[in-house]
């Protein structure tokens, strides 16, 4: 169990012996001083129990000379990891005189001088106002400002997490200074001279996965805030299906006719893409101002209701989005608009005189509810929410940024369950006060946009989407963006793709979508191969920089008992990359013997639980690899025309003799045998085995003309 001691006017943290957290001081920043170093006065120890199990609490009391500040810390250790609280006062005994109060950013600052001996360092920081990406170091003063999540690897592969959080009020952040890592909290708003808050978890486990899906859902109970983990939320139906998006192809010159004249392309190709988003440049705006609700007269001149009706009845798309921001667009509304005189009860003037829907949950609803059930008679089912992370920029000097962020999603979200049964996809929104305050939504984009002009651009689109999900996947399903099919980055991006766990759809202009690199991903229904959770670095990858060491980017996820890597090369340098690739890369396989199977190049190996195969990734390249359990006489591998070739299987009969395969759909299908099979059918019917020249063992049955469901039958003698 983790215990705190004194050590002069310090606190240190030790876990079995071994000092984790070290020289543990407490600062503040008043709006009338400067940084003041506080003294810690008092430490008590006492035991109990709460929710989370069995603890024994530190508390300890930090003040300044004359005791005008007092900030009190409350360490509650478990077994495995800790809790920390703040409580913080400023004393304005005589309130006729000046007042001082807490400043708005990095009011209460939490300095730890040093940790274990010898550590590596993950870190995901807010680079921009919208995103995060990872860090990599071995020394906590150089950690970036604006750290939202800290991993750490010890000598003995022991793993540590940090995990601040932006509760109802205040927003606690790490950086590195020249004293050690700093725990910051702050109000972004002034006028507090009381700050409550709980502030941190740090947990530690052999398991970095697991360890920070449990930090993160035990801190979700205590931040105050409704809000549930990723997996007990549910994935939207609409977003199992291929979809399309307006962004890349027209950008703000989006307009019905061009809406129209790609999904007919996409008819005639026989694409079954069932959704489209009509993103940013549709609506009636003025001066980067929301006017009204209505679609821009010259765009679509019969209005939204038109376009999308045209898009269901004409085109097979089951369901159409429309693209808005939390604020109603970019700089908020239009103070000369119709909006702003209907609905002022719902709206909200910042002191720098932008108007925005109100950050107070109960008057901003009126404001969404009024949007969307007009967007709903218009046909529209769901919507993607951009600009999320802005909030605190209009709020700022008017509200805490946790109250803001609260009460806007809070609006939002209410009104998206009421309308579009709760499908929306967050963006640009992964500052920390969104991540905690979305209480339903599930999906949420998990990194910078892709940029298909950008000739490198992939390797760090690939370095924030894996990198992020490590932390954000524990929130939220992974939106990873939309991609191009015809691109300098297309096959690499297709992969990227099918190993997220999340949406999959494209962006390609008219005329520009290649089949090939969707067929892969996709089903004849139009519902996508999609893994069961966010894709994530594999254990080798964690504290390594891919795009500046020479080792392949490698990342894993699960598929009907199967695992997935995949592998690109997105160093800077030009050359290939060498790493390996192995059972062991993805937690809980079942099975003591594997097959890896490459899934571009057809080629496999066998190998036990513990051994690898090496592989070498081209420039600027990407693999796919399968991981699946050897059984009985035959191993099914799957569709060999879908990236997770398994997927495609619905159920096994493995006998002695006989292999029985439900397969969704037609398709080449492979499977692995000792022996040669001497006949095979394609419901009822006789079909041929073909045997590849390459590998002995490896066998195909093409029934990809089957229409629908298709049984296999193979039998063998010995």
């Amino acid at each position: 169990m983790f215990q705190f001691q004194q050590n002069h006017n310090e606190l240190q943290c030790h876990l079995n012996n071994k000092t984790v957290l070290s020289g543990v001081q407490v600062s503040i920043n008043l709006d009338t001083q400067s940084l003041q170093n506080l003294e810690l006065k008092t430490i008590e120890e006492s035991t109990g129990e709460d929710h989370l199990g069995f603890y024994t609490e530190y508390r300890s009391s930090y003040s300044d000379n004359d005791d005008t500040v007092i900030t009190k810390l409350r360490f509650r250790c478990y077994a495995s990891f800790i809790t920390a609280f703040v409580d913080a006062d400023v004393n304005n005994e005589e309130l006729f005189k000046k007042q001082a109060f807490f400043s708005p950013q990095r009011a209460i600052n939490i300095t730890i001088n040093n940790l274990m001996e010898d550590y590596e360092i993950m870190a995901n920081y807010q680079h921009k106002e919208w995103w995060t990406r990872p860090f990599f170091t071995d020394n906590i003063r150089e950690i970036p400002e604006r750290t939202q999540s800290l991993l750490l690897r010890s000598e003995k592969e022991e793993y540590y997490h940090m995990l601040p959080v932006c509760d109802e009020v205040v927003r606690t952040d790490l950086i590195g200074t020249k004293d050690g890592l700093q725990i910051s909290i702050s109000p972004f708003h002034g006028g507090y001279n009381h700050i409550s808050t709980f502030a941190f978890i740090l947990g530690t486990g052999n398991n970095p996965y697991s360890l920070v899906n449990e930090n993160v859902k035990k801190a979700m109970t205590l931040c105050g805030q409704s809000i549930m983990p990723r997996e007990e939320k549910k994935y939207p139906e609409i977003l199992d299906y291929l979809g399309w998006c307006s962004w890349d192809a027209f950008y703000h010159a989006v307009n019905e006719k061009g809406i129209l004249t790609k999904a007919e392309e996409l008819t005639q190709k026989n694409l079954p893409v069932k959704w489209m988003m009509i993103d940013d440049g549709w609506s009636e705006v003025e001066n980067k101002k929301l006017y009204s609700f209505d679609a821009d007269q010259e765009k679509f001149p019969h209005g939204l209701a038109n376009t999308v009706s045209s898009l269901k009845d004409n085109f097979g798309v089951n369901w159409v989005g429309v693209w808005h921001t939390l604020a109603g667009y970019w700089g908020g509304i239009s103070p000369n608009g119709p909006l702003a005189k209907s609905l002022d009860k719902h709206l909200f003037k910042a002191k720098n005189g932008s108007l925005i829907p109100s950050p107070k949950a109960e008057d901003g609803f009126g404001f969404w509810h009024a949007w969307h059930s007009k967007l709903k008679k218009d046909g529209i089912d769901f919507v993607k929410v951009d600009s999320q992370s802005a909030i605190s920029n209009f709020t700022v000097n008017n509200q805490s940024v946790g109250e803001a962020a609260s009460g806007a999603h809070t609006a939002l979200e209410a009104s998206c369950s009421l309308h579009f049964d709760n499908t929306v996809i967050n963006c640009m929104g992964m500052a920390e006060e969104n991540i905690w305050h979305r209480p339903y939504s599930a999906v949420s984009r998990n990194s910078d946009d892709f940029v298909p002009q950008e000739e490198l651009g992939f390797k760090e689109h690939a370095l924030q989407n894996a990198y992020n999900s490590l932390y954000h996947g524990a929130f939220y399903w992974g939106d990873w963006d939309m991609y191009w099919t015809k691109n300098h980055d297309d096959l690499q991006n297709m992969i990227l793709r099918v190993v997220s766990g999340g949406p999959i759809y494209f962006s390609d202009a008219v005329d520009q979508t290649n089949p090939d690199m969707i067929w892969p991903l996709i089903y004849k229904s139009g519902q996508i191969i999609r893994c069961e959770q966010p894709g994530v670095p594999t254990q080798d990858c964690l504290f390594i920089d891919p795009t500046k060491t020479k080792m392949p980017l490698k990342i894993w996820n699960q598929c009907k008992g199967a695992g997935v890597v995949a592998a690109f090369n997105i160093n800077e340098e030009t050359g290939s990359v060498q790493g390996s690739v192995g059972p062991n890369d993805v937690p809980s396989l079942v099975g003591e013997t594997f097959v890896i199977f490459d899934v571009l190049t057809k080629n496999y190996s066998v190998v036990n639980k513990q051994e690898r195969i090496n592989i070498e990734i081209g420039e600027n390249g990407a693999s796919l690899y399968l991981i699946i359990p050897v059984q009985k006489q035959f191993t099914p591998i799957g569709l060999l025309n879908k990236l997770i070739c398994n997927d495609g299987i619905v159920k096994v009969w493995n006998m002695e003799k006989e292999l029985k395969v439900t397969l969704r759909e037609g398709g080449v299908f492979a499977f692995l045998s000792e022996g040669k099979p001497v006949k095979a059918m394609v419901n009822g019917e006789l079909v041929l085995i073909h045997q590849d020249p390459k590998n002995e063992h490896l066998f195909t049955i093409d029934c990809q003309d089957v229409e629908g469901e298709v049984l296999l039958e193979i039998k063998k003698v010995y």
